[in-house]
């Protein structure tokens, strides 16, 4: 049982003792269930906002990323590159048993803007590794642009 949900029964209890009103108590441990329900599911979607968290670092003509995704084995995440935009998603089972208080999301969609510009279509081939739940791709980045020489 979860830790609002227990407050708000211990409350019940208490209103009940001391009022003697069984539907107030019942009201209450609603009440408690509920929220703990939806805080739940909140959290669950604002670490699917923030998270996972993620680093780049630019080393010469290459973009690599770094992606921290505990919990998932690599054939389970997938990666896809459009011009500039990285898509990452990862999906894994639920554990086994009655949740009783879940806070890891089993599903990650995290969207990446490299701070590069790759045109559509012409996207290079990448590497890609996985270890100890840290995802690491290698982005190289094609030069663009004219070099101008001052006269």
């Amino acid at each position: 049982m979860g830790v609002i949900k227990g407050a708000a029964r211990e409350a019940g209890k208490e209103v009940k003792r001391r009022t003697g009103c069984g539907f107030l108590s019942e009201a209450i441990q609603f009440l408690g269930k509920d929220l703990e329900s939806e805080v739940g599911g909140r959290t669950q979607k604002f670490y699917g906002f923030v998270m996972p968290p993620v680093d780049l670092y630019k080393d010469g003509n290459e973009i690599r990323v770094v992606v921290d995704l505990p919990g998932f084995a690599k054939d389970q995440v997938s990666i896809n590159l459009n011009g500039n935009m990285l898509r990452l998603s990862a999906s894994r089972e639920a554990g086994g048993g009655e949740a009783v208080y879940v806070q890891r999301p089993n599903k990650v969609k995290k969207r990446i803007k490299l701070p590069a510009y790759i045109k559509r279509g012409e996207e290079p081939e990448c590497a890609a590794s996985m270890q100890d739940g840290v995802l690491t791709l290698t982005v190289p980045v094609p030069a663009s642009g004219k070099d101008i020489t001052i006269g």
